[in-house]
């Protein structure tokens, strides 16, 4: 009995081992991703800076905007839940369903072509689905 319950404290042992080495490792990955990201030219982080200073302003500003006509957008109509969402809500809403965190901080052009792919996806899935 004993090297029973000798047995399984080793291997939660060993299990509690694995997760910090897995854990270790996805830092370790996570770091050597950053570091091999190409740092942008001064002229990039200038220009990269200035459309933060202006996106900031716009989402200032953006907040007092009413959108009174946002049930039909481009022909697609769109739930009440979501025209009710602030953008503030509405970027917290797209980071709990995509895959990562981030949604708000990301540049407009980012955000259009993820919603570009997003749209790829869902038309592959209409077609496969027919």
């Amino acid at each position: 009995m004993d090297t029973k319950k000798e047995f399984i404290k080793e291997m939660e042992k060993v299990s509690k081992d694995l997760q910090y080495i897995e854990k270790s490792l996805n830092k370790q990955e996570a770091l050597l991703i950053k570091q091999l990201k190409p740092t942008p030219s001064f002229f990039q982080q200038v220009l990269q800076w200035i459309l933060n200073v202006f996106g900031t302003i716009y989402v200032l500003i953006e907040q007092f905007v009413d959108y009174p006509d946002d049930n039909v957008i481009l022909g697609m109509e769109i739930d009440k839940d979501l025209q009710n969402m602030s953008r503030k809500q509405l970027c917290r809403y797209m980071d709990a369903v995509l895959p990562e965190r981030g949604f708000f901080d990301i540049q407009s052009t980012s955000k259009i072509r993820l919603g570009c792919q997003l749209l790829r996806e869902y038309k592959q899935l209409k077609k496969l689905n027919k």
